[in-house]
C-alpha cells in the first residue's frame, strides 16, 4: 500500500479489501523499516510514526548529492522563477543552474566530490533481431497451371 500519500485518519479508519484495517497494515510495514516497538493506541504517536515514515521516502528518493543550506531552502531557481529549490526537491541539473548564478557556491552545505567518478546514465542494450529462415517454396511438378499468373486466353 502506499502510506506515503495518505494521512493518519485515512490510515487509522479505512480498511483493505481483505477487511483489516490500513492501521495494521502501516504498523507492520513500519516496524519492518525500523525495527522498534510501536503503540497503535497513542495517536500522537501514530502521527509521529507517518512522518518519520514519509521522511524516510523523501530521504531514500532523492539521490542528489548537493544539499543546501537551511537558510537557502526554498529559493527561486532563477529569478522569477516559480520553481523553489529545496532540499527534498534539489536535482543535479537545479544544483547546477543554482551553481551558475554569481557566487552560487554560498547557497551549498555541501557539494558532490569532484574526484567521484559521476554516475553514468544506464544504456539499455539493444537486442539483436532473430530472423526466421522462411521455408522454401515448393514447386509441384505435374501440373505448372496452378502457380501461374498468365491469364489463359
Amino acid at each position: 500500500m502506499d502510506f506515503y500519500t495518505m494521512d493518519i485518519q485515512t490510515i487509522a479508519t479505512s480498511k483493505g479489501s481483505d477487511g483489516t484495517g490500513y492501521l495494521q497494515h502501516f504498523l507492520q510495514e513500519y516496524t519492518r523499516i525500523f525495527r522498534e516497538k510501536v503503540n497503535p493506541s497513542c495517536p500522537r504517536c501514530l502521527n509521529d510514526y507517518l512522518t518519520r515514515y514519509k521522511n524516510y521516502y523523501k530521504a531514500m528518493a532523492n539521490t542528489c548529492k548537493y544539499k543546501l543550506h537551511a537558510k537557502y531552502e526554498n529559493i527561486p531557481l532563477e529569478f522569477g522563477s516559480p520553481i523553489l529549490v529545496n532540499n527534498s526537491n534539489i536535482t543535479n541539473d537545479y544544483a547546477k543552474k543554482l551553481l551558475e548564478q554569481k557566487n552560487g557556491i554560498r547557497y551549498f552545505a555541501s557539494l558532490p566530490d569532484p574526484n567521484e567518478p559521476a554516475e553514468k546514465p544506464v544504456v539499455k542494450k539493444k537486442r539483436k533481431r532473430i530472423v526466421k529462415e522462411q521455408p522454401a517454396l515448393t514447386i509441384p511438378e505435374g501440373n505448372i497451371d496452378e502457380l501461374s499468373t498468365e491469364d489463359p486466353q
